[in-house]
């Protein structure tokens, strides 16, 4: 019946109070001790740190505890976005969840216990009595059960007495058990959820992280295209003027000669001029803003050297970033393809559902790709985190693989 086991859930949330009660008590015990013994000294810091470290773990039993009768209980914690154990203890020490799970060790320290003993405490006496029926002739006059000193269960009448009296007692441990148990686990939730200040302080967090790694991302792209420039077109540009130096000087003198200075300067032109459009292209293609994404990634596709399957779901155009963080995220996830994976074809998928441009680009190679593997992910990442978007990878040893990335489709 679904009241049984409603009534099973809501009595083992209670049983399993007794202990994380316990855990609690002695994490709280041991840390405020050590962690105050300890604190004038250099060994207090990883002591405090390791204190909000298991406190912060029994929060997550808690939260796991709480999601049997209230549903799921979303934890957030704010992370050091710098190495060392001095970073790692002040982002803890100023993190608002550090000091709820602290708040609620103290108080399940003494609900967790007094829900426990006095759950077992009443279904113990309910079942005792409404047991008692059953072996009361057959216990001897000393051991029968005693309401008071005079009043002694010896007879069917007292029996019944107390058997009625069982069932008041069940009656009343079933009632108590769901509200003491949920009204817990509701304290459980309100005090270990983040809060709307937490959710605010987890967002100026990623905000700085994203605006961080995009500046980052922006850095390293102009020392590429300053190194571009220097090493391709400048160098080729210098060539030219040379060559056609020599050419004036030779044109009276040996116009052979600077006919062919001349050709050799017109093809330098032509190369610098073919490397300084490339150079644009991984700027900002001037196809992808005349024509849209769909004619871009279609001229993507057919520079590819593997086969590609384009399938692009039709709609409006995003916005210009969306735009372009789409097509260089199909651009680099192509060029992995070709360089890396040993792939016989690929495919990219362009689709936009729910208001979002999702972009896939899959391959039938040999896998093994991942954000940290150092194939240009890692800056696809920062450049969609950048636009509030995500960034998946599914690569596998042995293949295949799916590149997905999904942005808020704004138009």
């Amino acid at each position: 019946m679904q009241w049984l086991r409603t009534t099973a859930r809501e009595s083992a949330y209670l049983a399993l109070g007794l202990p994380v009660s316990v855990v609690a008590f002695a994490v709280l015990v041991a840390g405020l001790t050590a962690g105050g013994v300890l604190a004038i000294t250099l060994i207090g810091l990883p002591v405090i740190l390791a204190f909000f470290l298991a406190a912060r773990g029994v929060a997550e039993v808690e939260r796991r505890r709480a999601a049997m009768l209230v549903g799921p209980v979303e934890s957030r914690y704010r992370h050091s976005a710098e190495p060392g154990l001095w970073a790692r203890f002040k982002t803890a020490a100023r993190d608002g969840a550090t000091w709820r799970d602290l708040s609620w060790l103290v108080l399940v320290s003494a609900l967790g216990f007094a829900g426990a003993v006095a759950m077992f405490t009443l279904w113990i006496s309910a079942g005792y009595l409404i047991t008692l029926p059953l072996y009361w002739w057959a216990l001897p006059h000393d051991a029968l059960p005693r309401i008071t000193d005079s009043w002694i269960v010896d007879t069917w009448g007292r029996v019944g007495v107390s058997f009625a009296l069982g069932l008041g007692v069940a009656f009343f441990t079933f009632w108590f058990v769901r509200g003491f148990a949920l009204g817990q686990a509701q304290l459980a939730r309100w005090i270990l959820s983040p809060g709307k200040r937490a959710e605010l302080e987890t967002r100026v967090d990623e905000l700085a992280t994203t605006r961080r790694a995009a500046a980052d991302t922006q850095t390293e792209e102009l020392r590429r295209i300053e190194r571009d420039l220097h090493d391709g077109a400048q160098a080729r540009l210098v060539a030219l003027a040379i060559d056609l130096g020599m050419a004036r000087e030779k044109l009276d003198s040996e116009p052979e000669a600077a006919r062919a200075l001349m050709d050799a300067a017109t093809e330098d032109a032509k190369a610098a001029l073919t490397e300084l459009r490339e150079l644009v292209r991984g700027v900002h293609p001037a196809v992808l803003a005349d024509r849209g994404l769909d004619r871009a990634l279609a001229a993507l596709a057919a520079r590819s050297p593997v086969p590609v399957t384009l399938e692009i779901e039709p709609g409006d155009r995003p916005a210009p970033a969306v735009e372009a963080a789409a097509y260089f995220v199909v651009a680099e996830g192509l060029a992995n393809v070709a360089k890396h994976s040993g792939a016989a074809r690929s495919t990219v998928r362009v689709l936009r559902p729910d208001g979002k441009l999702v972009v896939e680009v899959a391959d039938d190679g040999a896998g093994g790709a991942s954000v940290d593997g150092g194939t240009g992910i890692a800056g696809l990442e920062h450049r969609v985190r950048a636009l509030d978007g995500t960034l998946d990878v599914r690569s596998p040893a042995g293949g295949p693989t799916t590149l997905r990335v999904e942005l808020p489709c704004a138009s």
